[in-house]
């Protein structure tokens, strides 16, 4: 099976992207853990009382345990019951999932070398779906404004809800002369569920992105909205309980039409849900980014591929200039 360069079929290749683990990873390596359980276990944050909290709900997701113990939390104090276990537990483990993402995710300032290539390279289709719960994405988007515009839409309002009419947001706005929409299958760190389980979008309001997310997390105002643990079922349940996450499945990826890129996606067995999804949409062709000539990884993946009825995979080399984070000369 032969490995392009990028530029030898990106002409091809416009209508989607999607984007896995290994795009996060190639800018920063702290991405790289299977989760951030993980993450938290193996930089001490995981104290015998936080390992206690998630053994009870029998998960490793820190969205749906802050999620529950955060809703009985609310309860609690609206019935006048006083602070408890319930408390306790709900700001312990707050406390593991924020100073775990301190210490792994990327500065916005140490990614600001990577954000042009980035948008440069998104810029060249129509959408974007991020499986990541990073803010890469939103960064390069942010970057791009002085150069492009409003070229890049998220799909919140003013309000910071998403919009019902997502698919009209692909009409130029002001001075961009196109547009790419972008999306988040799992969630994002930049996403959040408030009181009464309104979701929306955490905005920077000045200040640094992620900064702003976890100053918004550690006022218990809200908690997040991303998956990023467990097996296909249990992100499917996740996903149920969400209305941006359901309708991103339901709509967005279904919505794909005749060409798709994966970069750094491992296609896994975890994210069945997304190729059942992927297989309801048009698409017919797709691209696949290969690290260092992975050939095991490529039959894996060409055989996913047309098991959910696609007629065409090629491959091309994940560090070719023009992809991703890599500048064209």
């Amino acid at each position: 099976m032969p490995i392009h360069q990028w530029a030898e079929i990106s002409e091809d290749f416009s209508d989607a992207l999607l984007l896995g683990n290994g795009a996060s990873m190639a800018i920063h390596q702290g991405f790289g853990y299977a989760g951030l359980f993980q993450a938290a276990q193996d930089h001490g944050h995981i104290t015998p009382e936080v390992a206690g909290v998630f053994a009870a709900f029998g998960v490793n997701d820190f969205e749906l345990v802050l999620r529950r113990l955060w809703q009985a939390k609310i309860v609690n104090e609206t019935l006048g019951i006083a602070a408890g276990r319930v408390e306790e537990a709900y700001t312990q483990v707050r406390t593991a999932l924020i100073e775990t993402v301190r210490q792994v995710h990327i500065s916005r300032d140490d990614a600001a070398i990577h954000l042009k290539p980035i948008y440069t390279f998104m810029q060249g289709f129509q959408t974007v779906i991020s499986l990541n719960y990073d803010l890469i994405v939103y960064w390069a988007a942010m970057h791009s404004r002085d150069e492009l515009g409003s070229w890049f839409k998220d799909c919140f309002g003013r309000g910071g809800t998403f919009a019902d009419d997502w698919k009209e947001k692909r009409e130029p706005y002001g001075r961009a002369t196109g547009a790419t929409l972008f999306f988040y299958p799992h969630g994002n760190l930049a996403l959040a569920r408030a009181v009464d389980d309104v979701e929306g979008k955490i905005s920077a309001g000045g200040q640094d992105l992620l900064s702003r997310v976890l100053e918004v997390w550690e006022s218990g105002g809200a908690v997040p909205l991303f998956v990023c643990e467990g097996t296909s079922e249990h992100k499917v349940k996740s996903i149920k309980s969400s209305s941006y996450l359901q309708r991103v499945n339901r709509e967005v990826i279904p919505d794909i039409e005749q060409s798709l890129v994966i970069y750094g996606w491992g296609l896994a067995e975890q994210e069945q849900h997304i190729l059942n999804a992927l297989r309801q949409s048009h698409c017919k062709r797709v691209a696949v980014s290969v690290y260092n000539g992975n050939e095991e990884y490529m039959r894996h993946a060409e055989q996913t591929l047309r098991d959910i009825g696609i007629t065409e995979v090629v491959f091309f080399d994940s560090t070719s200039p023009g992809c991703w984070h890599n500048p064209i000369p």
